[in-house]
Protein backbone atom coordinates (compact mmCIF):
# COMPACT_ATOMS: atom_id res chain seq x y z
CA UNK A 1 0.00 0.00 0.00
CA UNK A 2 1.72 3.26 -0.97
CA UNK A 3 -0.81 5.64 0.60
CA UNK A 4 -2.78 5.40 4.14
CA UNK A 5 -4.88 8.11 4.78
CA UNK A 6 -5.96 8.74 8.38
CA UNK A 7 -9.29 10.89 9.17
CA UNK A 8 -9.74 10.96 12.75
CA UNK A 9 -14.17 11.97 13.28
CA UNK A 10 -16.15 12.65 16.02
CA UNK A 11 -19.66 13.98 15.22
CA UNK A 12 -18.96 15.10 11.22
CA UNK A 13 -22.29 13.32 10.21
CA UNK A 14 -22.90 16.60 7.91
CA UNK A 15 -19.38 16.18 6.33
CA UNK A 16 -17.90 12.55 6.65
CA UNK A 17 -19.61 11.50 3.09
CA UNK A 18 -17.89 14.47 0.75
CA UNK A 19 -14.38 13.97 2.96
CA UNK A 20 -14.43 10.30 2.31
CA UNK A 21 -15.69 10.66 -1.57
CA UNK A 22 -12.51 12.91 -2.34
CA UNK A 23 -10.46 10.27 -1.49
CA UNK A 24 -12.12 7.65 -3.26
CA UNK A 25 -12.01 10.34 -6.23
CA UNK A 26 -8.02 10.42 -6.20
CA UNK A 27 -6.76 9.67 -9.91
CA UNK A 28 -3.85 8.18 -7.45
CA UNK A 29 -5.42 4.66 -6.40
CA UNK A 30 -2.71 3.08 -4.48
CA UNK A 31 -4.27 3.52 -1.26
CA UNK A 32 -6.65 2.93 1.73
CA UNK A 33 -8.50 4.39 3.68
CA UNK A 34 -8.34 4.32 8.11
CA UNK A 35 -11.65 6.18 10.00
CA UNK A 36 -11.26 6.43 13.36
CA UNK A 37 -14.71 6.81 15.07
CA UNK A 38 -13.56 8.92 18.25
CA UNK A 39 -16.65 8.50 20.60
CA UNK A 40 -19.03 9.99 18.20
CA UNK A 41 -22.81 10.49 19.59
CA UNK A 42 -24.39 11.51 16.05
CA UNK A 43 -24.94 9.11 12.54
CA UNK A 44 -20.92 9.85 12.11
CA UNK A 45 -20.30 5.88 12.85
CA UNK A 46 -23.40 4.73 11.07
CA UNK A 47 -22.60 6.58 7.79
CA UNK A 48 -19.18 5.46 8.10
CA UNK A 49 -20.27 1.45 8.37
CA UNK A 50 -22.31 2.31 4.94
CA UNK A 51 -19.28 4.00 3.39
CA UNK A 52 -17.93 1.01 3.89
CA UNK A 53 -19.43 -1.45 2.31
CA UNK A 54 -20.27 0.31 -0.90
CA UNK A 55 -16.09 2.21 -0.83
CA UNK A 56 -13.82 0.83 -3.86
CA UNK A 57 -10.97 1.65 -1.48
CA UNK A 58 -9.52 -0.86 0.92
CA UNK A 59 -11.75 0.90 4.10
CA UNK A 60 -11.09 0.01 8.28
CA UNK A 61 -12.85 1.55 10.77
CA UNK A 62 -11.91 1.65 14.56
CA UNK A 63 -13.92 2.96 17.04
CA UNK A 64 -12.79 4.21 20.38
CA UNK A 65 -14.21 6.44 23.28
CA UNK A 66 -13.48 10.74 22.89
CA UNK A 67 -9.61 10.81 23.34
CA UNK A 68 -9.32 13.66 20.66
CA UNK A 69 -8.12 13.90 17.24
CA UNK A 70 -4.46 13.17 18.03
CA UNK A 71 -5.10 10.19 20.13
CA UNK A 72 -7.55 8.66 17.35
CA UNK A 73 -4.88 9.92 14.26
CA UNK A 74 -1.91 7.69 16.33
CA UNK A 75 -4.30 4.61 16.41
CA UNK A 76 -5.06 5.15 12.95
CA UNK A 77 -1.06 4.95 12.46
CA UNK A 78 -1.49 1.60 14.38
CA UNK A 79 -3.36 0.57 11.39
CA UNK A 80 -1.07 2.14 8.29
CA UNK A 81 0.40 0.04 6.03
CA UNK A 82 1.22 2.71 3.95
CA UNK A 83 4.42 4.16 3.04
CA UNK A 84 3.23 7.48 3.06
CA UNK A 85 0.18 8.83 5.86
CA UNK A 86 -2.44 11.65 4.50
CA UNK A 87 -4.31 13.30 7.30
CA UNK A 88 -7.36 14.31 6.70
CA UNK A 89 -9.39 15.81 9.18
CA UNK A 90 -13.02 15.15 8.16
CA UNK A 91 -14.82 18.27 7.47
CA UNK A 92 -12.15 18.98 4.76
CA UNK A 93 -11.79 17.79 1.56
CA UNK A 94 -8.79 16.72 -1.35
CA UNK A 95 -9.15 17.72 -4.76
CA UNK A 96 -8.50 14.68 -7.34
CA UNK A 97 -5.18 15.14 -8.19
CA UNK A 98 -3.75 15.74 -4.56
CA UNK A 99 -1.70 12.68 -3.50
CA UNK A 100 -0.87 11.97 -7.18
CA UNK A 101 1.00 15.39 -7.21
CA UNK A 102 2.01 14.85 -3.87
CA UNK A 103 3.92 11.35 -4.31
CA UNK A 104 4.99 12.36 -8.10
CA UNK A 105 6.66 15.22 -6.45
CA UNK A 106 8.07 12.87 -3.44
CA UNK A 107 9.95 10.41 -5.98
CA UNK A 108 10.93 13.49 -8.06
CA UNK A 109 12.72 14.63 -4.82
CA UNK A 110 14.33 11.53 -3.21
CA UNK A 111 11.26 10.88 -1.14
CA UNK A 112 11.39 13.79 1.62
CA UNK A 113 9.96 13.05 5.35
CA UNK A 114 7.63 15.91 4.86
CA UNK A 115 5.91 17.44 1.30
CA UNK A 116 3.97 20.39 2.58
CA UNK A 117 1.06 21.43 0.39
CA UNK A 118 -0.51 24.55 -0.47
CA UNK A 119 -4.17 24.89 0.31
CA UNK A 120 -7.54 26.88 -0.04
CA UNK A 121 -9.39 27.62 3.11
CA UNK A 122 -13.57 28.13 2.69
CA UNK A 123 -16.46 28.73 4.52
CA UNK A 124 -19.46 26.34 4.55
CA UNK A 125 -20.88 28.11 1.90
CA UNK A 126 -17.58 27.71 -0.51
CA UNK A 127 -16.50 31.03 -0.05
CA UNK A 128 -12.50 31.74 -0.31
CA UNK A 129 -11.40 32.87 3.18
CA UNK A 130 -7.60 32.45 2.63
CA UNK A 131 -5.03 30.74 0.32
CA UNK A 132 -2.03 29.72 1.79
CA UNK A 133 0.59 28.90 -1.58
CA UNK A 134 4.47 27.86 -1.63
CA UNK A 135 6.64 27.33 -4.57
CA UNK A 136 8.32 24.07 -5.04
CA UNK A 137 11.41 26.09 -6.06
CA UNK A 138 11.58 28.34 -3.21
CA UNK A 139 14.81 28.19 -0.32
CA UNK A 140 12.51 28.44 2.39
CA UNK A 141 14.14 29.03 5.88
CA UNK A 142 12.02 25.72 7.57
CA UNK A 143 12.53 26.95 11.02
CA UNK A 144 11.29 30.99 10.18
CA UNK A 145 8.30 28.91 8.79
CA UNK A 146 7.51 26.67 11.56
CA UNK A 147 7.82 29.81 13.68
CA UNK A 148 5.37 31.45 11.71
CA UNK A 149 2.86 28.53 11.60
CA UNK A 150 3.40 28.14 7.72
CA UNK A 151 3.92 24.50 7.27
CA UNK A 152 1.00 23.60 5.63
CA UNK A 153 -1.87 22.06 7.66
CA UNK A 154 -3.24 18.86 8.70
CA UNK A 155 -4.89 17.85 5.76
CA UNK A 156 -2.56 19.71 3.08
CA UNK A 157 0.62 18.19 4.07
CA UNK A 158 1.81 14.61 3.28
CA UNK A 159 4.71 12.69 5.28
CA UNK A 160 6.61 9.92 5.11
CA UNK A 161 5.81 7.12 7.26
CA UNK A 162 9.30 5.83 8.36
CA UNK A 163 9.41 8.27 10.87
CA UNK A 164 6.21 7.13 12.66
CA UNK A 165 7.30 3.24 12.92
CA UNK A 166 10.36 4.51 14.53
CA UNK A 167 8.42 6.25 17.12
CA UNK A 168 6.87 9.88 15.97
CA UNK A 169 3.72 10.29 17.52
CA UNK A 170 1.11 12.91 18.00
CA UNK A 171 1.38 13.62 22.02
CA UNK A 172 -1.97 13.46 23.00
CA UNK A 173 -1.91 15.45 26.00
CA UNK A 174 -1.28 18.96 24.01
CA UNK A 175 -4.83 20.95 23.76
CA UNK A 176 -3.13 23.40 20.93
CA UNK A 177 -0.50 23.28 18.62
CA UNK A 178 -0.39 19.91 18.16
CA UNK A 179 0.58 19.69 14.71
CA UNK A 180 3.58 22.38 14.94
CA UNK A 181 4.83 20.25 17.92
CA UNK A 182 4.66 17.13 15.70
CA UNK A 183 6.25 18.98 13.02
CA UNK A 184 8.84 20.37 15.06
CA UNK A 185 10.00 16.96 16.63
CA UNK A 186 10.05 15.69 12.99
CA UNK A 187 12.49 18.28 11.73
CA UNK A 188 14.34 18.56 14.90
CA UNK A 189 15.38 14.44 13.95
CA UNK A 190 16.56 15.70 10.43
CA UNK A 191 13.51 15.04 8.31
CA UNK A 192 13.92 16.95 4.62
CA UNK A 193 10.88 19.19 3.06
CA UNK A 194 9.24 19.73 -0.41
CA UNK A 195 6.91 22.15 -1.07
CA UNK A 196 3.72 21.50 -3.17
CA UNK A 197 2.53 24.67 -4.74
CA UNK A 198 -0.60 23.21 -6.56
CA UNK A 199 -3.72 24.36 -4.45
CA UNK A 200 -5.61 20.64 -4.27
CA UNK A 201 -6.89 20.80 -0.27
CA UNK A 202 -9.75 22.51 0.50
CA UNK A 203 -10.03 23.39 4.26
CA UNK A 204 -13.52 24.19 5.48
CA UNK A 205 -13.79 26.63 8.51
CA UNK A 206 -16.50 25.59 10.69
CA UNK A 207 -17.72 27.60 13.46
CA UNK A 208 -16.73 26.15 16.92
CA UNK A 209 -18.54 28.68 18.92
CA UNK A 210 -17.01 30.73 21.75
CA UNK A 211 -13.58 29.90 23.85
CA UNK A 212 -13.47 30.95 27.30
CA UNK A 213 -10.53 33.57 28.33
CA UNK A 214 -8.87 30.24 30.12
CA UNK A 215 -8.84 28.26 27.05
CA UNK A 216 -7.46 31.57 25.00
CA UNK A 217 -4.75 31.91 27.36
CA UNK A 218 -3.78 28.41 27.53
CA UNK A 219 -3.39 28.55 23.21
CA UNK A 220 -1.54 31.17 23.34
CA UNK A 221 0.69 30.21 26.30
CA UNK A 222 1.65 26.69 24.24
CA UNK A 223 1.86 29.06 20.81
CA UNK A 224 4.59 30.72 22.96
CA UNK A 225 6.29 28.02 24.49
CA UNK A 226 6.49 26.06 21.45
CA UNK A 227 8.09 29.25 19.54
CA UNK A 228 10.31 28.91 22.91
CA UNK A 229 11.69 25.52 22.21
CA UNK A 230 12.14 25.90 18.68
CA UNK A 231 14.25 29.15 19.34
CA UNK A 232 16.17 27.18 21.72
CA UNK A 233 16.96 24.30 19.47
CA UNK A 234 18.24 26.96 16.81
CA UNK A 235 20.83 28.47 19.45
CA UNK A 236 21.89 24.89 20.35
CA UNK A 237 22.19 23.29 17.50
CA UNK A 238 23.87 26.55 15.76
CA UNK A 239 21.06 27.19 13.11
CA UNK A 240 21.48 30.93 12.28
CA UNK A 241 19.07 32.85 14.58
CA UNK A 242 17.92 35.58 12.52
CA UNK A 243 16.12 38.76 13.09
CA UNK A 244 12.98 37.08 11.50
CA UNK A 245 13.70 34.32 13.85
CA UNK A 246 13.47 37.06 16.85
CA UNK A 247 10.63 39.33 14.74
CA UNK A 248 8.34 36.04 15.01
CA UNK A 249 9.18 35.40 18.75
CA UNK A 250 8.38 38.73 19.60
CA UNK A 251 5.21 39.17 17.78
CA UNK A 252 3.85 35.58 19.58
CA UNK A 253 4.76 37.37 23.14
CA UNK A 254 2.53 40.39 22.26
CA UNK A 255 0.31 38.13 21.45
CA UNK A 256 0.08 36.25 24.74
CA UNK A 257 0.00 39.96 26.65
CA UNK A 258 -3.44 40.32 27.04
CA UNK A 259 -4.25 37.17 28.51
CA UNK A 260 -0.77 36.24 30.27
CA UNK A 261 0.80 39.92 30.91
CA UNK A 262 3.25 37.84 33.85
CA UNK A 263 4.00 34.99 31.16
CA UNK A 264 4.54 37.07 28.27
CA UNK A 265 6.99 39.35 30.13
CA UNK A 266 8.71 36.08 31.27
CA UNK A 267 8.94 34.92 27.65
CA UNK A 268 10.19 38.53 26.62
CA UNK A 269 13.14 38.26 28.91
CA UNK A 270 13.98 34.41 28.62
CA UNK A 271 14.02 34.88 24.60
CA UNK A 272 14.38 38.15 23.56
CA UNK A 273 17.82 40.18 23.35
CA UNK A 274 18.70 43.72 25.15
CA UNK A 275 19.97 45.22 21.77
CA UNK A 276 16.70 43.98 20.18
CA UNK A 277 14.50 46.72 18.12
CA UNK A 278 10.93 45.46 16.81
CA UNK A 279 10.58 46.36 12.69
CA UNK A 280 7.75 47.86 11.40
CA UNK A 281 4.55 45.88 10.52
CA UNK A 282 1.07 45.48 9.92
CA UNK A 283 0.99 44.33 13.84
CA UNK A 284 3.78 46.84 14.65
CA UNK A 285 3.38 50.50 14.23
CA UNK A 286 6.15 53.41 13.87
CA UNK A 287 4.63 54.63 17.58
CA UNK A 288 4.69 51.40 18.92
CA UNK A 289 8.42 50.84 18.08
CA UNK A 290 9.36 54.44 19.51
CA UNK A 291 7.46 53.93 22.35
CA UNK A 292 9.40 50.37 22.89
CA UNK A 293 12.92 52.16 22.44
CA UNK A 294 12.02 54.95 25.20
CA UNK A 295 10.11 52.24 27.54
CA UNK A 296 10.87 49.00 26.67
CA UNK A 297 8.26 46.08 26.22
CA UNK A 298 6.07 45.75 29.74
CA UNK A 299 5.13 49.79 28.93
CA UNK A 300 4.89 49.95 25.43
CA UNK A 301 2.38 47.06 25.87
CA UNK A 302 0.44 48.88 28.85
CA UNK A 303 0.36 51.86 27.08
CA UNK A 304 -0.19 50.53 23.51
CA UNK A 305 -4.02 51.68 23.44
CA UNK A 306 -2.89 55.21 23.30
CA UNK A 307 -0.61 54.69 20.29
CA UNK A 308 -2.34 55.02 16.99
CA UNK A 309 -1.15 53.84 13.28
CA UNK A 310 0.19 57.41 12.07
CA UNK A 311 0.59 57.52 8.22
CA UNK A 312 3.73 56.18 7.89
CA UNK A 313 2.73 53.01 9.17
Amino acid sequence: MKVSVIIPCFNVEKYILECVESVENQTFKDCEIICVDDGSDDETLTILKQLQVISSVPFKIYTQKNLGAPSARNQGLRLAQGEYIQFLDADDMIKPKKIEVQINLAENNDCPELIVGSYQRKNLDSELIKVASYASAEDYNVWLQLMKTDLGITSSNLFLSRPFLEGLKWSENLKSSQEYDLMFRLLKGGARVAYDESQNTIIRERSSGSISQINVAEKWGRYVELRGDILNYCKESKESVSEDLLQSMFVAIRMLYPYDPDGAVRYFNEHIPKNFVPKISASITRGYVQSYRLLGFEQTEKLKEFIRPNKAG
